[in-house]
């Protein structure tokens, strides 16, 4: 009897773990696309308005490679958005795993920021690295990303 009620202490303590531990997730983990830049470093400071209409305003940069530049990014609409920075094929990738991970909790990182409705927040980005795809920003947010809440980075060369 002892065994059995031993054995479901531990089951209950660690179903609780489950249920209670973190449903966020990282943006982070090896990125081909840039690094995290510094303040010392600013190329320029690029402003950015994320709206309810579900678009980024300018809609497309145009960075030259090896820029580092500081974003001041404002969700100017009534609900919240995200400006991350990643190539192509990690936006798509993220939007697949966001699929099956409803309820996650989205929390900045080094190449995303999340923002409150009226929230302005910064983010400095060193495009230090010939990506793989395609560069853009987008809002992972479930179906911001779909919805065209993307912008288009022209990168050239210096």
């Amino acid at each position: 009897m002892k065994l059995v009620f031993f054995l479901g202490a531990i089951a209950v303590i660690a179903f609780s773990h489950m249920a209670f531990a973190d449903t966020g997730h990282s943006h982070g983990g090896k990125v081909t696309f840039g690094s995290p830049g510094k303040a010392s470093e600013l190329s320029r400071t690029i402003e950015v308005a994320a709206s309810d209409a579900m678009r980024f305003t300018p809609g497309s940069f145009r960075i030259k490679q090896g820029e580092t530049i500081k974003f001041v990014v404002k969700n100017a609409g009534k609900t919240a958005h995200e400006f991350s920075i990643g190539d192509r094929a990690a936006h798509k990738a993220h939007a697949a795993m966001m699929k099956s991970m409803a309820g996650m909790k989205h929390e900045d990182s080094e190449s995303t920021i999340l923002l409150e409705p009226g929230e302005t927040k910064t983010l400095i980005w060193k495009f230090d690295r010939r990506p793989k795809s395609p560069v853009e920003f987008a809002c992972n947010l479930p179906g911001h990303y779909e919805a065209g809440m993307k912008a288009e980075v022209v990168l050239s060369r210096r």
